[in-house]
């Protein structure tokens, strides 16, 4: 049985004077204790990289990602990561790990990535956890909307994900847009015209949704854009059933 989460930032570090630096992930909504709880201490870790060119960058990423797992206490047997560098390994890596860390960064290139190393495939027998970050919560679709960065200039916004999930999801969502720029409003407005086609939930920085065979859940503050509509879901330390047809 896979155990989707879909986050937008877990927040697992802050930054000092542009230094990043690790911290416990922020469990207001429960995701620590979730993970705790399907976890054992035999498991492994895999963290797949965005874009799997930039080796120093990805062992950074990596690296805030782990340290904040343990300070969260949220311990492993096993820590790998997926790149260029290992992407020959990717088999056997899925074979052996427990838990996936689908990194955040640029949807389209990740999800390229993702085809080259043949992951959905990979994917279709793994039975244990997979956490995505932004752009990895996206490529978790069935059929990724991505909402245009660049306007008319932007990278493919339509394209063919893992396979995991039905839910298409927004990350890093804010409401209010009277501080918006020309670009961000642009983005909005090409997000509402979307939800006319199919429902986005809109996750805010803290927040996520959590997906089983059995339900799935939003935990957060969230909300439901659909037919051109905002209406707001959740909020911090609640949570919202979806219901999937």
């Amino acid at each position: 049985m896979k155990t989707l989460f879909f986050t937008s930032n877990t927040k697992h570090y802050h930054k000092v004077n542009g230094k990043k630096i690790p911290n416990e992930i922020d469990n207001t909504n429960g995701i620590v204790d979730q993970i705790k709880e399907r976890i054992n201490e035999n498991s492994t870790i895999l963290y797949i990289a965005s874009n799997p060119e930039n080796s120093k960058e990805i062992d950074s990423y990596a690296s805030l990602l782990f340290e904040g797992l343990a300070l969260s206490d949220i311990n492993f047997s096993e820590y790998l990561i997926l790149d260029n560098r290992t992407k020959d390994n990717a088999k056997e890596y899925i074979k052996k790990t427990n838990v996936i860390f689908l990194s955040g960064g640029d949807t389209y290139i990740e999800n390229e990535f993702f085809k080259q190393i043949h992951l959905k495939e990979l994917l279709k027998n793994f039975e244990g956890i997979i956490i995505g970050q932004s752009a990895g919560s996206i490529n978790m679709a069935k059929f990724v909307y991505n909402s245009p960065e660049e306007k008319e200039e932007s990278e493919p916004i339509y394209f063919e994900g893992l396979g995991l999930s039905n839910i298409n999801i927004e990350p890093h969502f804010i409401l209010d847009t009277t501080k918006f720029n020309e670009m961000q409003l642009y983005q909005r407005k090409h997000l509402l015209e979307e939800s006319k086609k199919r429902p986005i939930y809109a996750l805010c920085d803290g927040s996520h949704i959590l997906e089983t065979n059995k339900s799935i859940t939003v935990y957060g503050k969230a909300f439901l854009i659909k037919d051109g509509s905002i209406i707001q879901i959740g909020k911090d330390k609640g949570a919202f059933h979806i219901e999937i047809k």
